[in-house]
């Protein structure tokens, strides 16, 4: 009788704790699809009290098309940046140097709608936005300063140590 006990007791307490899991997810998703569906807020508060002026910000980006995200998101966050007020320079090298050569069209698109990796940059250089060119990587990628894009330029090492000290923020991609 007490084996009997022991083992009808054993198989409730299992379907309790299973039922309780089972509301516990349910639960979870309810409040995932809850916030979810209230998304990111717009609030204009959380954005009118955002000041960036007076802030120098680098964003370095290393990458070009080995990796379009990175490439996107930096040049995103440059923008982001400059529409908060910063004084924002673009540091490339690597790779990245492809996106300050003037024969490069930029004609990518990272997502259905997305604008145009040439429409990011415009806007960044439209804004004042600077893009400093790595020397050596330059160098190691025939890159000139004539065949720059508008708002480029090869660095020296005086004009990275510079900006590297002078900088409050530094973004990396």
């Amino acid at each position: 009788m007490t084996e009997l006990f022991r083992l009808a007791s054993t198989r409730i307490r299992s379907s309790v704790m299973s039922l309780s899991k089972q509301w516990f997810r349910t639960g979870l998703v309810a409040i995932s699809l809850a916030l979810a569906s209230v998304g990111p807020s717009t609030n204009a508060e959380e954005t009118s009290n955002v000041d960036g002026s007076g802030q120098k910000v680098v964003v370095h980006l290393s990458h070009f098309t080995d990796d379009l995200h990175r490439c996107f998101m930096a040049v995103k966050v440059a923008n982001l940046m400059q529409d908060y007020g910063a004084d924002v320079t673009l540091f490339v090298d690597l790779e990245g140097v492809r996106i300050a050569e003037r024969k490069q069209e930029l004609k990518f698109n990272w997502g259905p709608d997305s604008p145009s990796l040439a429409e990011l940059y415009e806007k960044f250089a439209d804004g004042g936005g600077k893009v400093l060119v790595c020397p050596h990587c330059a160098k190691s990628a025939h890159v000139t300063d004539p065949g720059l894009k508008r708002n480029a330029q090869i660095a020296t090492l005086p004009m990275l140590g510079k900006m590297l000290i002078e900088a409050d923020k530094v973004m990396d991609y």
